[in-house]
């Protein structure tokens, strides 16, 4: 017998987007890191945090997605404007 997944595809494709937006400011930061090793900390922080909340975020629970997503999305505009 086949087990279905809970996960729709919508849900799927939502989740991976979130991840390839968490792998681009990933980048962003790491490329602040590279620009200024020694007033990196922040940045070397915010990856850890990063990295901890995509991998403890509930995949299932698509409005924890989505609030990921957001902030994410909100903090790759805030670096493309200027502002760290």
């Amino acid at each position: 017998m086949v087990s279905m997944s809970a996960w729709r595809v919508n849900d799927v494709v939502a989740y991976d987007l979130m991840r390839a937006a968490a792998t681009r400011l990933t980048a962003m930061l790491l490329s602040w890191v590279d620009a200024d090793p020694e007033g990196s900390a922040s940045a070397t922080e915010e990856v850890a945090q990063l990295r901890h909340d995509v991998l403890t975020v509930d995949g299932y629970d698509r409005a924890a997605v989505a609030a990921l997503a957001l902030r994410i999305d909100e903090r790759i505009e805030s670096l493309a404007r200027g502002s760290r």
